[in-house]
Order: C-alpha cells, then structure tokens, then sequence
C-alpha cells in the first residue's frame, strides 16, 4: 500500500466526523437562514476611529448573491471585496458558492469605501457555514483585506481603528504585515493574523490539525524541467558572451556599468544555484536557470536601449513597440498551435498545458504594459523597459517548455473526465472574476488616492495595468466560450496571478516573524486544499513544486517566495472549485474544522481518532523522513 493512500485513509477516518449536527440538519431542510454579527473598525471622515456594527447572513438555497448595504452608500471596492471574501469562506467550508446567498449590513452612514472590512466578513460568513458558534466574534474587532487565497492583507488607519477598538475593550484582530506599523502602541489587546487558517484557531478555538501531504513526483515532469533548465542555462551562457563582448565599449558610464554588473553577477548566480539542484530538484533548477536567462536578456536589452538614446532618442519608443509586438505575435501563434493540441486526459498533463497557456497570455499581459508605458522612457528607466521587455521574452520561452512537459505526462495518472475540466473552467471563470472586479475596484480607489495628491504617473500606471487585467480577462472568457477549456484555465490562472499582485500588497517581510507568519499560514491553507484533493483522487506534485522552490529562496527573497506560495495555493484552488461545481459539492465535507464548542458525537470522534492515530504512529514507523524571483512554474 503506497504511502499516499496511507495517508489519504488517516485523513478519511480523522476528518470523516467533521460534520457538525447544525450543518447536517440544515441540508435536509428546505431553506433555512443564519446570522450573526460583528464589529469591523474604521477610520471616519475626520480622520477618526470608530468600530461599526455589522450583521452577516447565510442563506439556502441561493444563487452566489452577495448583497451589501448600509445606511449610507456602499462603494464597489468594498463590494466586490465582500464577493471575494464570501467565495473564499464557502470554499473553505466545502461549499459550493453558487447554492447560497450572503447579505451584510454595515451599521454606518457616508460612504463605505475600501477593503479592510473583507477579512471580518470572511471569518463570520466561514462561521455561519461550519456551524461553529460565532458569539466569540463579539469579543474582537477585525480588520484586513482578504485575499483569494485566504490571507489577511495590510490595511491603512492603524492608529486610529486601536483607540476605537480599545475604547470599546476589544482585541483588534489586524494583519500580522501591519505588525511592524507605529499605531500597535494605541492597541490595549490585539491579535496579528496571517489568514483564515490562524484565525479560526485563535479566535474560534477550533482544534488544530497537521496534515501532511506526500505526492510522488512525476518522472516526466522532473526529465522536462531538466531538458528546461539546461536550455536556460546554455542560452545565458550565449547572451552573457555577447554581454561582456558589449559592455566594454561603454565610456564614461561608471554607475551604469555597475548597475549592468550587478544585474550580471544575477545572472551567473542563478546559474550556479540551477547546476546544483539539477538533480536533486529539477523544477527548481528550472526556476534558477529561467531567472537567470531572465537577467542576461535584462542586461542584454539596456544595452541596446542605452545605445539606441544615444543616437536616436526619438527611436526608443518605436523600438519598444516593434520588440513588444514581435513577442506579442509569436505567443498568439504559440496559442494557436497549442491550442490544437491540449485534449490531454491526465491531472498532469491538464496542469502543465494550463500552466503553458497561463505564461503566454502572461507574455502578452507584460509585453502590452510594456507597450502602455514606452511613450515616456528617459534614461533614467532604461533599465525598468529592459525588465519588462525581457521578462515578456523569457516568460514565452518558458510556456513551450511546460507544453512539452504537458504532453510528455499525459499517461501519467489519475486521469480525469472531459466534464471535470469543462466544469473547471467555468468555475475558474467565476472565482477569477470576482478576483479581477476587486482588483480593479482597488486599483479605481488607490486612482483617486493618486490623483488627488497630483501623482498622475502613478495613477496612469495602475490606469495600465487595469486595461490588461480586463484583457486577459475578455480573453480567458472567449476561450471559454469556444469550448478551448485548458487553454481558459490557463488564461485565468494568471489573470488571478495578477490580480493577487493588487489585491495582496505584501508588506513587513523585512521582519523574520511577518514573513515566517504569512509562510505558515500558505502552506497550512496549501495543505489542507491540497489533502480535500487528494481525498478526491486529484492528487499532483506540481503546485507541492512551486511551493517546495519558495522554501528555497525564502530567505534571500521572502517577497517573491510569499508570491509563489499565494500562487500555488490559488492554483490548487481552481482545481478544487472546480471539482465542488462538478459533484455539487455532494462529497463529505473533509474540509471542515471542528470547533470546541459544536455539538458533535465527541464518543464517536474519539474512536476515529484513536484509530487515525493508530494507523499514524504505524506510518511514522514505516515511513520517519518526508518523502523573481518571478515564478518560472
């Protein structure tokens, strides 16, 4: 018996009495409603805190309506944040999102405006969900913006929403990357959060759990990533050779040399580091190697621009343009060709061919903002051009490595049915939406923020990155519409990559305890969505790669590795959604946690979970060892 099913059969006996008798009794009833309520904090129009009484309700059945309202006007950054968190709560209690309703009322006049108030939503609507019982929820007051994964993001007015938490007594429940902000010394009582996960342990006392998740790795996916990392590597090594053969003309540039030098030295390190893993991790070594090609065509392409301004400055523009374009027409061929052939039958292979089609459409996404900002290139952002121009051409190189590594596992199991990826598809279409609506929603908030101040260059750039994300939208959409459902997966994928770059600023990572928070947190919500996969025999050793490649590079660059760990977890996510719209979220809710003070058969969980431990401690005998930079996945 293989370890895997070993460790699915101790899931299965620990999680099976994770039903609690409030959730059972209301699926066998017609309809049926629960509320609660809490207290979100707020900064006022004179600058001043307030926490705001705020009623939440669960309905069945339903149609995935969130509706919020207030006594005053609700703007659409706030809206679409309860969306997302209403989404996430319902995934994590197991539950399909289209078969219920949420209403919120925030208790408040004016208007309502930013996400801060999502993450408290999130917690008591997973509450409603789960049957735990929320009344501890009056003892806090929460803030943060939810993440699509989960996480709890940093939030403005610190200061302000502790003295109003404190005037009322309250713990302030606020994102543990606020950690390091000056406002903490206003807070009596206060809780630093990561995620869903710390919460519902510290705040709703659920029981903590481990899961463990050991996949076996996919031989043909580890020789592709070899065959990846070896061609990165020799293309460096090329365009290092013209690099050094180039840079000694440059005279006079003293501090761009050594800026061209250190983007070099880059390079070559990311070499080294992909020789070493070659063997021992191949997708990591295919992650060194794509950063380091990444960083030679990076300098390689300031060389040419720093060139072109010195003789035609009126050039620059028309430069970027035709390479952009050039990049952008090569990938729409590559997804055309690819696109006739993606009928793969495996997990694997569906994985892998979306993955291709996720970092084309991430080319084009690049290469057309790239586009959008080339109008006012000076010298002093040659090297931020060369970035982007380089990032866009590498990131189409890479996507015919994860095509070919698509077909070479397409025999690997577990196979999967044509309805699951249809289904899939369309789930991704709905969750990533709500992702893009609230991306956007904060990028139209943090415009007028700009543009209030006279910081128009700024807000022209978030304007940019807006457009693309509704391209990449309106083209993931299209597929869809075609029936080219892995190629959609893929598209959507990464416009919920892009929109996790808005969504989730990460903040603190300069300190060891904010970056080891968030770290724990992604892997715990890793795990636990990946252990409801493998419940259900869509187990992969992919997304277990990336997450495997951060831990990696964690220390030398915990902000790139935080990013990988929220993109595993949101690729697992997509799967997993997909597979609840499929059956209807009709499998036992596994994912389910216990709360101390639900009403459950305690005799019959004691009996199971002597037996999970049991079966764990025979498993710890046999088996005692576990078996960007810019994510390469």
């Amino acid at each position: 018996m293989s370890v895997l099913l070993i460790l699915t059969l101790v899931s299965l006996f620990l999680l099976f009495p994770i039903i609690n008798a409030q959730q059972l009794e209301g699926t066998q009833q017609t309809q049926w409603s629960r509320s609660t309520w809490l207290y979100l904090p707020a900064v006022e129009g004179n600058n001043s805190g307030a926490v705001i009484n705020t009623t939440v309700t669960l309905s069945y059945p339903g149609t995935g309506q969130v509706t919020v309202q207030s006594n005053g006007q609700v703007q659409s950054s706030t809206q679409y944040s309860m969306e997302m968190a209403y989404m996430v709560a319902m995934l994590y209690a197991g539950l399909n999102y289209n078969n219920y309703n949420l209403k919120v009322f925030i208790n408040a006049s004016g208007s309502i405006s930013g996400p801060s108030g999502s993450f408290g939503v999130m917690l008591a609507t997973y509450g409603l969900a789960t049957g735990i019982n929320t009344s501890i929820l009056h003892d806090y007051a929460i803030t943060g913006a939810v993440s699509p994964s989960g996480l709890s993001g940093p939030i403005g007015g610190l200061s302000q929403k502790c003295s109003a938490a404190s005037s009322k007594n309250l713990t302030l429940a606020f994102p543990v990357g606020n950690l390091a902000s000056s406002g903490v010394s206003n807070c009596k009582k206060f809780l630093p959060v990561p995620g869903i996960i710390f919460a519902s342990n510290e705040i709703y006392k659920t029981s903590p759990y481990n899961i463990e998740i050991n996949v076996s790795k996919d031989e043909e996916f580890e020789l592709a990533m070899k065959n990846s990392s070896n061609q990165f590597i020799n293309q460096t090594n090329k365009i290092l050779k013209e690099v050094n053969s180039t840079i000694s003309t440059l005279s006079n540039q003293t501090l761009f040399i050594l800026n061209l030098e250190q983007i070099i030295n880059y390079s070559k390190n990311n070499i080294n580091l992909a020789k070493e893993t070659i063997n021992k991790d191949p997708y990591a070594s295919a992650s060194y190697a794509f950063t380091a090609y990444y960083y030679a065509l990076t300098a390689n392409y300031t060389i040419w621009l720093y060139n072109i301004s010195l003789s035609r400055s009126n050039y620059l523009s028309t430069f970027v343009n035709n390479v952009t374009q050039s990049i952008i027409n090569d990938a729409n061929k590559l997804e055309s060709k690819l696109i006739n052939n993606s009928n793969l039958n495996t997990l694997y292979s569906q994985e892998l061919m979306a993955t291709a089609f996720s970092r084309i459409a991430d080319t084009i996404y690049s290469a057309q903002y790239t586009q959008s900002i080339s109008s006012s290139i000076s010298n002093s952002s040659l090297i931020t051009i060369a970035q982007n121009m380089a990032y866009s051409q590498a990131r189409l190189e890479s996507a015919l490595s994860w095509a070919q590594a698509a077909i070479l596992s397409n025999k690997t199991p577990p196979f999967i049915s044509q309805g699951l990826i249809s289904s899939t598809a369309s789930a991704a279409s709905t969750y990533t939406t709500a992702a893009v609506n609230y991306a956007n929603s904060l990028i139209d908030y943090y415009v007028a923020q700009y543009t209030s101040i006279g910081d128009i260059a700024d807000a022209q750039i978030l304007s940019a990155m807006k457009s693309d994300l509704n391209y990449l939208l309106s083209s993931a959409n299209n597929l869809l519409s075609k029936g080219y459902y892995t190629a959609a997966i893929g598209v959507y994928e990464d416009a919920l990559q892009n929109s996790l770059s808005i969504i989730f600023i990460i903040t603190g990572t300069n300190y060891p305890f904010v970056t080891n928070q968030y770290a724990t947190e992604l892997q715990s919500e890793f795990n636990l969505i990946s252990s409801e996969l493998a419940s259900r025999g869509l187990q992969s050793s992919i997304d277990n790669s990336y997450m495997n490649y951060a831990k990696q590079i964690m220390n030398s660059d915990p902000e790139s590795a935080l990013s990988i760990m929220e993109t595993a977890v949101v690729d697992s996510i997509i799967w997993y959604i997909g597979e609840l719209s499929f059956n209807n979220a009709n499998s036992v809710n596994y994912i389910t946690i216990v709360s101390s003070n639900n009403a459950i058969n305690y005799g019959m969980y004691i009996i199971y979970l002597a037996v999970g431990i049991s079966l764990g401690a025979f498993i710890a005998i046999l088996y005692v060892s576990r078996t960007y930079k810019k994510l390469y996945s």
